[in-house]
């Protein structure tokens, strides 16, 4: 991951907030209950925010494997830049989720960008992480935010 990358996400994360025992039994579910718990940028309607989230899930799955997903909206729903953010949600219960290594999601990480080269920067960062081990295990004890922040800044690159 570059330092360039690296620094997006840091930013998307801090801008971002962590939700704990997140509740759902399906996809769906989960996402209908970070949309409704998400601190959201002016201007974005959580409805409309559900409705985009649940649309691209239905294109395909947005679990990246490793216990992962990415739930983002096709389409960008933020106007201004510097507004996006990357949630994390850990979930109360894993959840089957359709993933490429059958692992259910116990983490996933709400995208909302303000651009797509934001965007696409944030999918594959996001993705590069999911296959670190080290970033796995933190994940797996629930940090707080700053703790993933601090993470990212101490990362010399995905291993």
């Amino acid at each position: 991951m570059s330092a360039n990358t690296k620094a997006i996400i840091a930013e998307l994360f801090d801008r971002g907030d962590v939700y704990y025992n997140l509740q759902g039994s399906t996809p769906e579910a989960v996402i209908g209950s970070l949309a409704k718990l998400a601190k959201l940028p002016k201007g974005v309607d959580r409805a409309a925010l559900k409705a985009a989230l649940l649309a691209r899930e239905g294109l395909g799955s947005t679990a990246i494997g490793n216990g992962f997903a990415i739930p983002h909206p096709r389409q960008r729903l933020l106007a201004e830049a510097g507004t996006g953010f990357v949630a994390v949600g850990y979930l109360d219960e894993p959840v089957e989720w359709g993933a490429p290594d059958d692992a259910p999601v116990t983490t996933v990480f709400l995208l909302l960008s303000s651009s797509a080269d934001e965007h696409l920067t944030a999918l594959s960062g996001l993705a590069c992480l999911a296959n670190d081990q080290a970033f796995r295990t933190l994940v797996e004890g629930q940090p707080v935010k700053s703790a993933i922040i601090e993470f990212l800044k101490s990362r010399k690159s995905c291993a």
